[in-house]
């Protein structure tokens, strides 16, 4: 691509001078390559492989060990089922672009049914419903009113996420009540932050996240 030296610019154009200023092009008519190379792909695709190879030896690796050493606790399921959360959450995570607060909820259901299964694996307690499923849910309402106070031009992007969070923090004590979490403070928690949330957008926010609410609950 050529370049002109006084504007300090890049020109997709056959001319030979510059359309602002006039001075001289330097360089050709040929674009810049655009994309990288294949071999990066290839590297990565590479990785990809390599991770899923050690994860898959892992478990069984883990499943060999209780068979024959610990039979009585079939604790590789517990390794199998969080290297199954981290191939599916992680590289969803991290991938470029997208709503952080979808992520953000993202987490939250994926780290509540990671903490449940555990709990069904390990001989079922009642922890992760009692008090892992509500720390998850608070922690994702305070990470949406977070992401919502860093980026004030765009609430109204946050309202469906944070409605959702709070449908979940709201659904705790109904829990509670049908005796599937046994911790009153901790199932009436997610309820307090959930609700303090939405009133604080509700107050807070502009005319445009009060629409998106309407909009969004359709009154």
């Amino acid at each position: 691509m050529k370049h002109c030296n006084s504007c300090r610019i890049d020109v997709a154009t056959p001319a030979v001078c510059c359309p602002l200023c006039g001075a001289p092009l330097i360089g050709t008519d040929e674009p810049d390559d655009v994309y990288p190379s294949g071999i990066t792909f290839k590297k990565r695709g590479f990785v990809r492989k390599l991770l899923l190879l050690i994860s898959f030896l892992c478990t069984l690796i883990c499943f060999t060990i209780n068979l024959f050493v610990t039979p009585g606790f079939w604790w590789w399921t517990i390794v199998a089922t969080a290297l199954c959360y981290a191939w599916i959450v992680v590289p969803h995570a991290m991938r470029r672009g997208g709503n952080s607060a979808g992520k953000v909820l993202m987490q939250v259901v994926a780290g509540s049914l990671l903490a449940v299964a555990i709990d069904f694996e390990t001989g079922y307690n009642g922890w992760a419903v009692s008090y892992a499923v509500p720390a998850f849910i608070c922690t994702g309402i305070t990470a949406v009113v977070v992401l919502v106070l860093i980026n004030r031009t765009n609430w109204a992007g946050y309202v469906l996420y944070q409605s959702v969070l709070t449908l979940f923090g709201l659904a705790m004590p109904i829990l509670y009540f049908t005796g599937f979490a046994q911790n009153a403070a901790s199932a009436f928690t997610p309820s307090v932050f959930a609700l303090a949330s939405i009133a604080g957008l509700l107050i807070f926010g502009d005319r445009s996240i009060k629409n998106e609410f309407r909009r969004r609950l359709h009154f």
